[in-house]
C-alpha cells in the first residue's frame, strides 16, 4: 500500500523550500526533511557539513546491493517558491524543482522505507546530492566512492515524456580560457600591444574545428568576455566553452589540442590560463547495463507498464556512476517537463507507476 497522499502532501512541503544550489540553507532544509525521515524509518544517516550531502542507508556499512541517487538543489533563486508555491491542477504538479527533482527524492525514499520493511537483507544507499545543479565538484569523489560499493546504481531524475528512461547520456565538460595580453593605446602605440581578445578569436576557430556531430562530439563557446575600450588593445579575455562527447577518446583529442595551442599563441607576448571544470565522462551502456535494461522492460511489462528507453546529451551524477562500469539506469523518477523554468511539473499518476515497478525489481537483483 503506497501511501500516495502523504507523499503529495510531503512533496508540497519541500517545493516550497527554495533550495537553490548557493541557497545553503534552504539545501540544508530539505536535507534535514530527509534525514529525520529517514531516521524515524530506521535508517542509518550521516550528513557532510561542508557539502551538506546526506547519506541513507539500511546497514551501517559494507557493500551495496542497491544504490539510488538524487540532488535537492534547484536551479531556482531565493523566493521563487513564494511567487510561484506548490499547486495541482488535475493529474499535474507544479513547483519550483517539483520534477528536477524532488518528486524523484521522494519517490526514491518511499521505495525504500518499503523495500526495508519488506526484505531487511538488502542493502540499500540513498545519496542526496546538494549541488548537482552546478557540477557536483565537491561531492563526485563521494558519489564515485558510493558507486565502487555497490552493484546496481538508479538515479530518480525525472522521467521523460511517456514514461521513457535514459540509457545514455553524453560526457561534458566546462572549459574555462583565461588570456592575458598587453595593454596599449591602438592609435598611439599598437605595436606595443598584444591582443588577448584576437588570441581568443584564433582558439575559438580552432576549438571549433574539433566538432564532429556525426561521432556525438559537440563545441559550444557559450560566454566570451574582454577588452575595456575601443581604442585599447586588450590585455584580457576570457571565454568558457561547452563540450559534449560519446567517447572517452574525443575528450582527450580536445585536450590534446588545448595543451597544444597553449604552447604555440598565435599572438606573441599572450598567455593563456586553462581549467577544466565539472567533468563527466560519458554514461554509455555497458553489457551489464543492458541486461538490467531487460529485466526492467520484464517486469514493466507484467505491469501493464511500456519503458522506452533514450539518449541524451544532457548530463547527471548518472554519469559518474555508469563509468565505473555500474550498471545504471537514469531517469527513474515520475514523468515531469518544462524542467529549469516556472511551469516546471510532475505527472502525480506516475509516482505510484515507478513505486511499483521499481519495488517488484529491485528485490531480485540482490
Amino acid at each position: 500500500m503506497w501511501k500516495i497522499e502523504q507523499l503529495r502532501k510531503d512533496l508540497e512541503t519541500i517545493v516550497n523550500i527554495d533550495s537553490g544550489s548557493f541557497d545553503r540553507e534552504g539545501v540544508a532544509a530539505v536535507g534535514d526533511f530527509f534525514e529525520k525521515k529517514c531516521k524515524a524509518a530506521g535508517f542509518y544517516t550521516r550528513r557532510d557539513p561542508d557539502t551538506l550531502a546526506l547519506e541513507v542507508r539500511t546497514h551501517e556499512d559494507g557493500p551495496i546491493d542497491i544504490l539510488m541517487l538524487g540532488h535537492m538543489d534547484t536551479v531556482f533563486p531565493k523566493g521563487t517558491a513564494v511567487e510561484h508555491p506548490y499547486r495541482e491542477e488535475g493529474n499535474l504538479a507544479f513547483g519550483p524543482g517539483v520534477s528536477d527533482m524532488k518528486a524523484g527524492l521522494l519517490t526514491m525514499t518511499t521505495l525504500a522505507e518499503r523495500l526495508k520493511a519488506d526484505d531487511p537483507e538488502l542493502r540499500i544507499c540513498l545519496a542526496f546530492n546538494g549541488e548537482e545543479e552546478i557540477g557536483s565538484l565537491a561531492t563526485r569523489d563521494w558519489m564515485i566512492q558510493l558507486g565502487k560499493q555497490s552493484r546496481y546504481a538508479f538515479v530518480f531524475e525525472p522521467g521523460r515524456d511517456g514514461g521513457a528512461m535514459v540509457k545514455k547520456r553524453k560526457g561534458n565538460i566546462d572549459l574555462i580560457l583565461k588570456f592575458h595580453g598587453v595593454a596599449s593605446h591602438a592609435g598611439v602605440a599598437p605595436e606595443k600591444g598584444a591582443s588577448a581578445v584576437t588570441e581568443m578569436a584564433q582558439w575559438i576557430v580552432e576549438l571549433n574545428k574539433l566538432q564532429d556531430l556525426s561521432i556525438g562530439t559537440s563545441v559550444n563557446v557559450g560566454l566570451v568576455k574582454g577588452g575595456t575600450a575601443a581604442n585599447v588593445v586588450p590585455d584580457y579575455a576570457e571565454c568558457i566553452v561547452d563540450l559534449r562527447f560519446e567517447r572517452m577518446e574525443e575528450m582527450e583529442k580536445v585536450q590534446k589540442r588545448v595543451a597544444e595551442l597553449a604552447k604555440t599563441p598565435f599572438v606573441p607576448n599572450v598567455t593563456v590560463d586553462v581549467e577544466y571544470q565539472g567533468i563527466f565522462g560519458p554514461m554509455n551502456p555497458s553489457k551489464a547495463t543492458e541486461e538490467l535494461i531487460a529485466k526492467t522492460n520484464a517486469k514493466a511489462a507484467e505491469l501493464g507498464q511500456t519503458i522506452e528507453w533514450v539518449a541524451t546529451g544532457g548530463v547527471s551524477d548518472a554519469n559518474h556512476i555508469a563509468a565505473l562500469g555500474v550498471p545504471t539506469l537514469c531517469g527513474c523518477g515520475p514523468v515531469g517537463g518544462n524542467s529549469h523554468n516556472q511551469k516546471e511539473y510532475t505527472e502525480l499518476d506516475t509516482i505510484q507507476q515507478r513505486l511499483e515497478l521499481f519495488y517488484a525489481l529491485m528485490p531480485e537483483l540482490k
